[in-house]
């Protein structure tokens, strides 16, 4: 019975699925195309009838028009045992087509920036990234899936919305996964942070193995020392705030914050004890301007500034002082 009731709903889904695809070659308004998406996202049947009807429409579209009357020709002359038979062949060897496409890219491109440099690019389905300071990213689109692998750095996402095929981010041990969100993702010393301005995300480590956190605006999930969990929250309009300029930090070790205004350019700033690297600090910052920075330290932290040749060197503040 159980077996009965699933090849039903599949049945039912590949029917819902045949007049989706038919509504949409005639036009969809907004409503409709709200409409579909939430149907794509009630059932992952759903969206695997919705793929698999995309992928049949694409490829007998390639066939021409002449490929496909000869198709129907031979179906007639055979009856409808032939034409079972053909379309049953011809199934097949657009699946087997579909497979060894959906594993090439249709278009990709690397994004690497120099320290101190930002990058910004508009992508063709009207997506666009920013990559910060230092970094390097890799971009990929599939039939199927939109992808990018932040390889070092922090990058901010605007992904236009496209249900048939889901933008994925690889970040060290993560893998995010959105439909059409505005997001950022950090992957720096050991340390990978994804964060929400707007949307929702799926959050999880790479192998579908652990938990999966689902994360919408203001949220935020940090994987460090092996194991995946959330964060604080944080206001959705200070996501990604690196692109303005300026650098956020809530409870973050001076050594962590140091390191960072390290990517932008030289600051002269040292620790007088390891230590010391170890004070929590929160703020913003301008990224390119060490020298306020330091100028801002002792007013924050029990820290004193010392200068010793091109270097000012930062050591705790004396009793008393």
């Amino acid at each position: 019975m159980r077996r009965d009731g699933e090849a039903a709903n599949q049945e039912s889904a590949d029917a819902e699925a045949a007049r989706w695809r038919l509504r949409r070659r005639e036009g969809l308004d907004e409503a409709g195309r709200a409409a579909l998406a939430a149907w794509l996202d009630a059932s992952g049947e759903h969206r695997r009838a919705y793929a698999a009807h995309a992928r049949v429409d694409a490829l007998l579209a390639e066939m021409g028009p002449q490929r496909r009357e000869r198709l129907a020709a031979r179906g007639a002359s055979r009856g409808r045992r032939g034409l079972l038979a053909a379309c049953a062949g011809v199934l097949l060897a657009c699946s087997l087509a579909w497979q060894w496409r959906a594993t090439q890219p249709q278009w990709r491109d690397a994004l690497a920036s120099a320290r101190g440099q930002l990058l910004e690019r508009g992508l063709a389905d009207g997506s666009r990234v920013w990559l910060d300071a230092d970094g390097k990213a890799m971009l990929a689109y599939y039939a199927d899936r939109r992808e990018a692998r932040l390889d070092r750095g922090q990058a901010m996402f605007s992904i236009a919305r496209d249900p048939e095929r889901p933008f994925i981010v690889e970040a060290g041990p993560l893998r995010v996964r959105v439909l059409g969100t505005r997001f950022a993702v950090r992957n720096l010393s050991g340390r990978v942070e994804v964060a929400v301005a707007h949307g929702r995300v799926e959050v999880a480590e790479q192998g579908g193995e652990g938990r999966k956190w689902l994360l919408t605006d203001g949220q935020r999930a940090v994987w460090r020392d092996g194991e995946l969990r959330p964060d604080s929250p944080v206001a959705p309009a200070s996501v990604g705030e690196w692109r303005t300029g300026r650098l956020a930090f809530s409870n973050r070790p001076l050594a962590e914050v140091l390191a960072e205004f390290e990517r932008y350019g030289p600051t002269g700033l040292r620790l007088a004890r390891p230590a010391l690297g170890r004070l929590r600090l929160s703020g913003s910052f301008a990224s390119h301007d060490a020298a306020a920075f330091a100028r801002a330290l002792p007013g924050v932290l029990p820290v004193a500034l010392r200068r010793v040749g091109e270097t000012m060197v930062i050591e705790a503040r004396a009793p008393g002082g």
